[in-house]
This record gives C-alpha cells, sequence and structure tokens, in this order.
C-alpha cells in the first residue's frame, strides 16, 4: 500500500492552496479529485469578487490558473474519488474509487458541496434532458430558446445573467417577494430586459417526455397553478456538503458540515478540514484560499509535534 504524507480530497481553490503551500514547506502531498481541478469554480462563469481581477475572471480560467500553480510545485492531482477514509493506528487509510488503497499521515478534507436538489416529479428522469444545475456547461444548449431558472440567491442570479445572453427569455422563480442576491447582482437582473421574475412561487412539476417541455408553478400566497413553457430548468436552490469519505469519522454539524476551527483542525487530530465542507459562514473563493493555507500551516505543526517530518 502507497504511503503518502499528506492527502488531500478535493482539487477546489482550498485544497489546491493547501497543496501549494505544503509544497513550498517541502511537505510531500497529493490531490485526489473526482470531477475537473477547480470544483464548483470551474462552473461559474463569471467572478467578479475575487482580488487580483479587476475585470472579473471566468471560473474556468481561474481554475486552471490554480492547478497550473498546484503542478508547478510538482504536486499530482489523481483523477480519482476517495469513498472512505478510515482511522489505522497513527495514520489513516484511503479507500479510492479504483478499488485501490494508500494510507496517509494527515489528511485534507476539501470535497465542498453539491448542489442541492428540489426532488419534484420530473426532475430526476429530466436530467440531462432539459434539467441543468450548471448555466455553464449546458447553457449553450439552450439558445434563442425560453428557460427557467429556479432560485433567489447569488448563483441564480448570476447564472440568469449569464443565461439571458444567450436565451430568448429567462424566468426565475422564487418563493420570495425579493432576491436573496447581492445588491449588485439584483440590479443587474433588474436592469436585464429578457429576465422576468415570477415572485412568491414554487416549482412543483417539470413536464415532458423525453426533453423539458416546461413546468407547473404554484404561487404559494394564492394557491394559483400555472404551466410555464421552457425548454431548460436550471436548479440554483442551496448546496449540500460532500461528507461521504469522512461522515462516520468526524463530528458533523446538523446538517452535515464538518465541524472545524479557523485553523480547520477537526475532532480527530490529523484531519483537516478546509473550504466550504467546513462549517463557517461565508463559503466564497477567498475563504477557501484561507482554509488551505491555515490547514497547511497546522499540518506543519502536527506532523512536527509526531517528529514525522
Amino acid at each position: 500500500m502507497d504511503k503518502l504524507k499528506v492527502a488531500i480530497i478535493g482539487a477546489g481553490p482550498a485544497g489546491m492552496t493547501a497543496a501549494i503551500y505544503l509544497a513550498r514547506a517541502g511537505i510531500s502531498c497529493k490531490i485526489f479529485e473526482s470531477g475537473a481541478a477547480g470544483g464548483t469554480v470551474f462552473l461559474v462563469h463569471e467572478i467578479d469578487n475575487y482580488p487580483g481581477f479587476p475585470n472579473g475572471v471566468r471560473g474556468s480560467e481561474l481554475a486552471e490558473l490554480m492547478s497550473a500553480q498546484v503542478k508547478k510545485f510538482g504536486v499530482e492531482i489523481v483523477q480519482t474519488a476517495v469513498s472512505k477514509v478510515e482511522k489505522d493506528g497513527r495514520d489513516f487509510v484511503l479507500a479510492l474509487g479504483s478499488g485501490e488503497k494508500l494510507s496517509a499521515q494527515a489528511v485534507v478534507i476539501a470535497t465542498g458541496c453539491r448542489p442541492r436538489k428540489l426532488g419534484i416529479k420530473g426532475e430526476a428522469r429530466l436530467w440531462g434532458k432539459g434539467v441543468s444545475y450548471c448555466a455553464t456547461c449546458d447553457g449553450f444548449l439552450f439558445k434563442g430558446q425560453d428557460v427557467a431558472v429556479i432560485g433567489g440567491g447569488d448563483s441564480a442570479a448570476q447564472e440568469a445573467l449569464y443565461l439571458a445572453k444567450i436565451c430568448r427569455k429567462v424566468f426565475i422563480i422564487h418563493r420570495r417577494g425579493e432576491l436573496r442576491a447581492k445588491k449588485l447582482y439584483q440590479e443587474r437582473v433588474m436592469a436585464q430586459g429578457n429576465i422576468e421574475i415570477i415572485w412568491h412561487t414554487v416549482a412543483e412539476e417539470i413536464s415532458g417526455d423525453d426533453v423539458v417541455k416546461g413546468l407547473l408553478l404554484k404561487n404559494i400566497q394564492n394557491g394559483e397553478k400555472k404551466e410555464l413553457s421552457v425548454a431548460g430548468v436550471f436548479f440554483y436552490v442551496g448546496l449540500d456538503p460532500v461528507n461521504e469519505p469522512v461522515k462516520s469519522l468526524v463530528e458533523l454539524s446538523e446538517d452535515g458540515f464538518i465541524i472545524a476551527g479557523e485553523d480547520t483542525t477537526t475532532n480527530v487530530p490529523g484531519i483537516f478540514a478546509a473550504g466550504d465542507i467546513r462549517r463557517k459562514n461565508t463559503r466564497q473563493i477567498a475563504s477557501a484560499v484561507s482554509d488551505g493555507c491555515n490547514a497547511a500551516y497546522a499540518i506543519e505543526e502536527y506532523l512536527w509535534a509526531k517528529n514525522e517530518r
């Protein structure tokens, strides 16, 4: 069984930052990632609040720049999932999606979150056939057509603005009477001529046989129902933590996020949680990068204490 100094699970901003700082400190590590390097950042069309990019930056571009920097310091990003992490004496054993196992002296959990599903009728059946959780990935499929965005936060507003450049009409379906998105995004949405917000409304069903044909909507104030004809439905109703590899190992909050301090240490010595998987108030690229840096320093101290470095 291969033995590592540090295993990092997740190649988002937190995981890649931890890898950069560890490599610069001379501590060998590997990143394990089942998807694209960058995590959810890779899926964001445009980021305008990350320092150093006054004109904004595409999520995919920022992810590629971070990945290139990781590789520059000699860190390998292994394209595989980690299904479980278990304690094994002083070390940890990681079960990989490939069926292999390896051991590590310390582990960084930087698995982030996944888009939350509503679970309404037609959502699962029509996934990939008009139902999507990523406008950047699938928006081009609906050029010149009408689509719906379900949600009212920053992601919903940002992706609605992106879709408005491609689609004929974008409907935002929101259960409240005002958006939760930042004022800047709200102003941009309101100024966009081909975006229409349907307030106080929830989606109850997605219709269509082989592809999406429409949405059954319900006004939660008066109970009125109506059909909305759309070719695509994009969900932005929150995020769920990807905690499966360690959910039986570390302490979790009620909603499944890993409980860890600002130094990223968990209740299990040698396990560190960084980025969106950690219970905290903000889930931003900047805070994820901060977590990655803190994790690297905490790991360095942990390994010194064990006389393992």
